[in-house]
């Protein structure tokens, strides 16, 4: 039998972490070994991660993955953008400032009328939504309790109802925050404002810059080469602006748009963010193949939503959903381990598997299927034999 021989390039943008490029790439390497038996290959790393920093302060990495399997070679070259650096301009700030600014960003959405789509649209993530909101009213509430719980211990000092309360709700945010990672929270919704209404001038200087250096690097590959942007969580809203990017550059190229765990909507159904719907328009009106995976356990994507339509974008094609069970790729103790913490099951799609489905992050990635032909067929190839069901549900066909 010929052998098939691919040559790849992936754009990587990870979602909202406090991580560097190395922790990523660590991560990936890592994850992508627990794979590969999974899916039938074998991987090798034929040369180490290498780094830089662009002139906004957003660091990059480059590496690159050979995966061979029974009559196939694949050659990935990935491009790692650490939006960590992001992040960390949110998470550097004061306390007090992180606090503020996340309650604002929520007002926004609330008042905007932003927080009713996501009811709409999928009324699991306007619970995501609230959470923060719940976890605050019962820090306020618990400190209260407790200055005047202590109040009525000693009632002839002024200062002791206002001390004790205020100690109290410091402790409790400095838990909140370590434990339920409530300030991260607060950064991840004022950076989806600040994305909406463009705000922060530093931090939108940085995606454009990530934006122009991924079409850049999609612009200089050979005509031969598979492209993929591939994101995770708020990484797809940098995702579909680098695809509208490229197409400017050569808009006959088929494209692959890979989005999993999206946050998407959380940024475009904001009224103010005009650009980037323009953004997902003209990228459902090119020749791009999307798949978007999405899954039930996680409440922090847009469970069952279709970016076209919920949009409204009149004239596109929806992209192919992959509604993904973690349950049937994992094994029993793993899943029972992170069923109850939600931000590694947020994290799930990034990670490698113990059983064999149609959605693998690194399979999809790295593996011998053409990214179109994955699209086509619904997924990665899965025999009944040795494969799980993982209630896959096409919505939109692929463009072939």
């Amino acid at each position: 039998m010929r052998m098939s021989i691919v040559k790849r390039l992936v754009i990587l943008l990870p979602g909202f972490e406090h991580m560097p490029v190395e922790a990523h790439y660590r991560r990936f390497v890592r994850e992508a070994g627990k794979t590969a038996p999974v899916y039938g290959m074998r991987f090798t790393e034929p040369s180490s991660l290498e780094t830089s920093t662009a002139e906004a302060g957003v660091e990059t990495g480059r590496f690159s993955l050979d995966t061979q399997g029974d009559d196939s070679s694949v050659r990935t070259d990935f491009v790692l953008y650490g939006l960590g650096d992001i992040t960390l301009f949110y998470a550097s700030r004061n306390p007090v400032i992180r606090l503020l600014s996340g309650l604002f960003a929520l007002l926004d959405f609330i008042v905007s009328g932003t927080f009713f789509r996501f009811v709409t649209t999928s009324w699991r993530y306007a619970l995501f939504f609230v959470y923060p909101l719940l976890v605050l009213a019962g820090i306020a509430a618990a400190s209260l309790g407790a200055g005047y719980l202590i109040d009525d211990i000693f009632p002839n000092s002024p200062f002791v109802l206002p001390g004790t309360a205020l100690l109290a709700f410091t402790c409790l945010l400095w838990f909140a925050s370590a434990k339920l990672h409530l300030l991260l929270l607060m950064d991840d919704w004022t950076f989806a404002r600040d994305m909406a209404r463009g705000k922060c001038p530093e931090v939108m200087t940085k995606m454009e810059n990530v934006i122009a250096d991924a079409a850049r690097q999609i612009s200089q590959t050979s005509n031969d080469t598979e492209v993929i942007v591939a994101a995770h969580s708020l990484g797809a809203i940098c995702a579909l602006p680098v695809i509208d990017e490229a197409l400017k550059h050569n808009q006959s190229r088929r494209y692959g748009l890979l989005t999993v765990g999206s946050s998407l909507l959380k940024v475009a159904l904001h009224p103010a963010a005009t650009r980037l719907r323009n953004c997902v328009a003209k990228v459902a009106q090119s020749k791009t193949t999307w798949i978007d995976a999405q899954s039930l356990t996680d409440p922090m994507n847009f469970y069952k939503s279709d970016p076209i339509r919920d949009l409204d974008i009149a004239k596109g094609r929806s992209p192919v959903l992959m509604q993904v069970r973690f349950r049937h790729q994992l094994c029993d103790e793993t899943y029972k381990a992170i069923r109850r913490d939600f931000f590694r099951v947020h994290r799930q799609f990034v990670f490698g598997v113990d059983k064999r489905t149609r959605y693998s992050w690194h399979a999809i990635l790295c593996g011998p299927q053409r990214f179109a032909d994955i699209a086509a067929r619904g997924g990665l190839p899965c025999e009944q034999t040795v494969c799980a069901d993982d209630s896959l549900k096409i919505v939109g066909p692929a463009i072939t």
